[in-house]
């Protein structure tokens, strides 16, 4: 059951609960334009506490909260002086230079749990010296659920040598956990500067990286966003945001595909899968990787059309849940990136006309992997499922 509330133009919360007493909810809220980076702040400080106030929300729900900049570099430090930042502190906090569309120089997207009928124990593992390495575990009666954010690395200047660092401090994060990468990790988010150049380094550590831990197209890869972002710290070209869910069993995690309309990512070199079904005993979560106009051969379809980009975008995203009985309806939110943010006026209508008006839609100014793909999308969506394993918390 989704319930949604649109207060304002700005902000759209989309719940979703079932009778085992859990709700999650994602909200958006992009400031509006023509305001200055700290009238944007109050703005938003104001609107997510009357959004919490009316929903029953509070610190104690809050999971993962990500900032979307105009310009992180000028901007970042009146962020993290504000009252707005001490608000979702509390989460793990992720920062990005992604300039929302359509609106004013800051975005958020932010997540909370809510549990009727009982608790859970959230602890939060921060590091307020530089931002880096953000983690928020919060533990139930069936799973654990972690959130890491803002693993960076400046120690080397190259982004293969990065993302090995990477990779390899989130790895020992994990142990500390008990969790890993293999069984535990359902969904990263890549944020690479300067893309064109530096994606390929990212990309052949990670590949490497999952071989040698048995991450493969013959059992699964983990569903990824590779995307332009700039971090805070203009030394740093690799970023990583993710989610992990301990004591899950493998057959509960399941390979999304959609063969007749996009290829498995491994035919040009790439290691992430379309999308992961995660089944709990009372629901289902669908984590859709970055989705682009692509064909089953794994080319780019309708090259400089960022119409027919966007429409085949969500073709493709469409079919990847159509098999598992979901649609576009079900999302809680999505993310739309596009290259060249001038093109934003030229999609409105199409995203009026084919995103549900119950799903929260954020787009941000973010360069694909490839030059030619002008559109990226991706999200989450829930459906209610009934299977033997436990149900989410």
């Amino acid at each position: 059951m989704h319930t949604v509330f649109d207060t304002t133009k700005g902000m759209k919360l989309t719940t979703f609960s079932t009778p085992s007493g859990v709700q999650e909810c994602y909200f958006t809220l992009v400031s509006s334009e023509g305001l200055s980076f700290e009238d944007a702040i109050s703005e938003l400080t104001d609107l997510y506490a009357a959004t919490l106030l009316e929903n029953g929300l509070d610190e104690s729900t809050l999971q993962f909260t990500r900032f979307y900049f105009s310009d992180i570099t000028n901007d970042f430090n009146f962020l993290i002086n504000s009252d707005l930042f001490q608000k979702v502190s509390p989460g793990a906090v992720s920062f990005i230079q992604q300039g929302p569309l359509g609106g004013g120089p800051l975005g958020m997207l932010v997540y909370h749990i809510k549990s009727e009928i009982g608790s859970f124990r959230q602890n939060l593992f921060t590091n307020q010296k530089d931002y880096n390495s953000q983690k928020v575990c919060t533990a139930g009666k069936n799973y654990s659920i972690l959130w890491c954010t803002n693993f960076t690395d400046n120690s080397s200047s190259d982004s293969a040598s990065q993302t090995r660092n990477i990779f390899s401090d989130y790895t020992k994060c994990l142990q500390w956990h008990k969790m890993d990468l293999r069984h535990n990790t359902i969904r990263t988010w890549i944020y690479v500067r300067d893309i064109d150049n530096n994606y390929a380094g990212m990309v052949k550590e990670r590949r490497e990286l999952f071989d040698k831990i048995g991450l493969t197209p013959q059992t699964r890869y983990i569903a990824s966003t590779g995307i332009e972002g700039k971090s805070f710290d203009p030394h740093r070209l690799v970023s990583m945001d993710a989610l992990n869910i301990g004591n899950i069993k493998e057959e509960q995690i399941i390979k999304m595909e959609a063969l007749d309309n996009l290829s498995c990512t491994s035919v040009y070199g790439v290691t992430f899968d379309r999308g992961t079904r995660i089944r709990f005993g009372d629901r289902s979560h669908f984590y859709i990787s970055g989705t682009a106009s692509i064909d089953k051969n794994g080319n780019i379809l309708y090259e400089s059309d960022v119409r027919k980009q966007l429409d085949r975008t969500i073709d493709n995203v469409e079919a990847l849940l159509e098999p598992h009985g979901a649609k576009l309806s079900d999302m809680m939110y999505l993310i739309l990136y596009l290259r060249n943010p001038k093109h934003y006026s030229l999609l409105t209508d199409i995203l009026n006309k084919r995103i549900p008006d119950n799903v929260s839609l954020i787009t941000v100014e973010g360069p694909v992997c490839r030059p030619g793909w002008l559109v990226e999308m991706e999200g989450v969506g829930i459906i209610s499922d009934k299977t033997e394993y436990p149900p989410l918390l």
